[in-house]
């Protein structure tokens, strides 16, 4: 064997969140494309959202856009 990879899994933390954000039946929060949730304005991203793929890499990815996205809500609002 030349490597091994274990994925010990995990349980998304997101029992702080108001019950108006919409969750999926195992705790990862639902957003749209642009990263936003079910409360306008609030965005989520990386692995606490619902997806198949769970890398640092995807999730990096995921923070800039929703981050730009909520620069742009944010500018929208002035």
């Amino acid at each position: 064997m030349d490597g091994l990879f274990i994925n010990i899994g995990y349980n998304p933390n997101t029992a702080f969140l108001p019950n108006e954000i919409k969750l999926d039946e195992e705790g990862h929060v639902l957003v749209d494309s642009n990263f936003e949730t079910s409360i306008k304005g609030i965005f989520a991203a990386g692995d606490v959202v619902t997806k198949k793929y769970k890398q640092g890499v995807i999730a990096a990815s995921e923070g800039c856009i929703a981050g730009l996205n909520a620069a742009s809500y944010l500018h929208e609002m002035i």
